[in-house]
């Protein structure tokens, strides 16, 4: 059978068309490419992130000598005793100096002086608030003691015994200071007063009998004289009188204003008449008036009912005297407050004028003089300072991995810097700080040791300190880091060709190949060493931790108990792993985002 040709007609002319197989060839040997493409991709990928690392062991080797370490160091000697003084005031003048630096003082030596006229002028100032102070509490008492009269007068009662003949208030009056509220008489007794010539003088007397006629009652009654007045009364005849009174007993039916004539009996019986009679009067008689005003709270008698003197005869409300007592009381104690506070002010001032005459509180060496007589000192400048000597501190710093090996009066050598002869002293561990201060992520705990020098150290001069610390025995030393803790008990995994007779199995995988788990018996240790009490001997290679190198030569880390890897060229900073975006089907490394372009561990 002929093939058919066929032809394609174009306005340049005729073409042949392509045979159908041809094309089939191309799109297979593109797909050939790409899956080439991804072959190679995909074994990029487990070789960089499936090919594992190479574990290398790291050793170290036992010795044989002491646990003992020195801790050293480098400090700026201080005086332990120092005195440094400022000038007490920058107004006054400096009124003498007496030492200069370099010299050599006593406690108690006079160093320099100041004017301290300001001190006199502040405690005057402070003594006439004072006195002011003083009057106003002064003036305070008086109106306490009248406002305590007036509450003790807001109880009224009876100044006598007597009748209430009149009763003025009842409960919830108000009254004011000093209006009536009673009258009380006594007439249990009567009182005549009648006047006799002067021609009587000498033969009347106190306590002399009398005799008195009522004519009203038609009787008589005994009484007696209690009561001479040598008054002047002239009578209408021209008689000159005194007046003489007389007191009798009433039965009750003596009443006041009755008329009465007396008479006396001289010694020799003649009786003795009145040139002026007179009229019958209570013996007694009182009006009761309100001493403080106020609401009656109470009234506790009737009219016409007998009392006896101090019985309670109304009471007035005294809540608002005793509001004003209260507050007056409070003004006092916050005036006296105020004249303590002064008081302790002065005693303060007082006390300042050390200041101005300034002696010396320690035996040592003047450093410093900054005052000169006849000037007027700054403001808070230090005037002199002196120094002993005798003993110096340093302070230094102890790291927290060695704090536990210090203590309290530990010996420290010191030795002066720069001393070409070795100059060397014995200190003392004498303050300890047991709060840490960290520092860079590193935790210390300061100390200050104490120096004897007697005068051959200055301040100010440089250091270094030395503190032998730990266990001076000798014996095996292992590093800490070697020492491994295994269900068999503490172990060294000792490298050595053929196994050690005291060696012992453990879990396969646990000990380095070419190694082998040898128990240990630890005694002291300290930051990086531990004692080998048994075991094993000096000049041993022992394993301490795998460093693990990278398969491509890439960077290489170390594990201590953890596995840690690491791929070349660093982490992934491109977004991790590979993208075949783009839409042709081809693998993407462009725009960050393609191959790892870092580290990752």
């Amino acid at each position: 059978m002929a093939t058919e040709q066929r032809t394609v007609s174009t306005e340049t002319g005729t073409r042949k068309a392509p045979k159908p197989g041809r094309k089939l060839v191309k799109r297979l040997l593109c797909l050939a490419v790409v899956f080439s493409l991804l072959g190679g991709v995909a074994f990029g990928v487990k070789t960089v992130f499936f090919t594992e690392e190479e574990r290398v062991a790291l050793t170290e080797t036992t010795t044989y000598g002491s646990l003992a370490t020195t801790l050293e160091g480098t400090g700026t000697t201080m005086p332990a005793d120092s005195y440094t003084v400022s000038a007490a005031s920058s107004e006054s003048k400096i009124t003498g100096v007496f030492v200069s630096a370099g010299d050599t003082v006593t406690a108690g030596q006079l160093l320099y002086t100041q004017d301290d006229t300001e001190l006199d002028e502040q405690l005057d100032e402070y003594q006439e608030q004072i006195d002011s102070y003083q009057e106003q509490i002064s003036g305070y008492y008086d109106q306490v003691e009248d406002l305590q009269d007036t509450i003790a007068d807001l109880t009224v009662t009876a100044p006598i015994s007597g009748r209430v003949t009149e009763l003025d208030v009842e409960a919830g009056d108000k009254v004011q200071s000093g209006a009536k509220a009673a009258l009380i008489v006594d007439d249990s007794k009567m009182r005549l007063t009648e006047y006799f010539s002067y021609a009587y003088e000498g033969d009347i007397y106190v306590g002399m009998a009398a005799g008195l006629s009522i004519p009203s009652l038609m009787r008589t009654f005994e009484g007696t004289v209690t009561e001479i007045d040598k008054v002047s009364r002239v009578t209408a005849e021209g008689t000159k009188t005194f007046a003489v009174t007389i007191t009798v007993d009433n039965p009750g039916a003596l009443t006041e204003g009755m008329t009465g004539a007396a008479w006396l009996t001289a010694g020799s019986g003649e009786k003795l008449y009145p040139a002026v009679e007179g009229e019958l009067e209570y013996y007694d008689r009182e009006t009761v008036t309100a001493q403080a005003g106020g609401e009656v709270l109470s009234v506790g008698v009737k009219a016409y009912q007998d009392v006896t003197a101090g019985q309670t005869l109304l009471t007035i409300d005294g809540e608002d005297y005793q509001e004003q007592l209260a507050d007056l009381r409070e003004r006092i104690a916050r005036t006296q407050e105020s004249i303590a506070k002064l008081q302790e002010r002065m005693a303060e001032t007082e006390e300042k004028r050390g200041d101005y005459e300034v002696h010396s509180e320690i035996d040592g060496k003047v450093i410093m003089v900054n005052v000169r007589e006849g000037e007027v000192p700054r403001q808070g400048m230090t005037a002199v300072t002196v120094y002993n000597l005798d003993v110096m501190e340093i302070s230094a710093n102890i790291d927290e991995l060695d704090f536990n090996s210090i203590s309290k009066d530990m010996p420290v050598r010191i030795v002066k810097s720069g001393s070409g002869s070795g100059e060397t002293y014995t200190g003392t561990i004498t303050e300890i700080s047991y709060e840490a201060t960290n520092s860079n992520g590193v935790a210390y705990f300061p100390i200050v040791i104490t120096i004897p020098a007697e005068g051959a150290l200055s301040a100010g001069v440089n250091v270094s300190y030395y503190i032998d610390i730990g266990d001076a025995e000798e014996g095996v030393l292992a590093p800490l880091s070697a020492l491994k803790s295994t269900e068999e008990g503490t172990c060294l995994f000792v490298k050595a060709e053929e196994k050690p007779d005291n060696a012992i199995e453990l879990e396969e995988g646990t000990v380095p190949d070419g190694f082998y788990a040898v128990p240990v018996e630890i005694g002291a240790t300290n930051s990086r060493y531990a004692r080998i009490l048994s075991g094993v001997e000096q000049d041993v290679e022992v394993f301490t931790r795998y460093q693990n190198t990278a398969p491509s030569g890439g960077d290489t880390t170390s594990k201590s108990g953890q596995e840690e890897f690491s791929f070349p060229g660093g982490d992934f900073s491109g977004g991790g792993m590979p993208s075949f975006g783009g839409g042709g089907g081809m693998p993407n490394f462009g725009g960050g985002s393609g191959m790892p372009g870092g580290r990752r561990s």
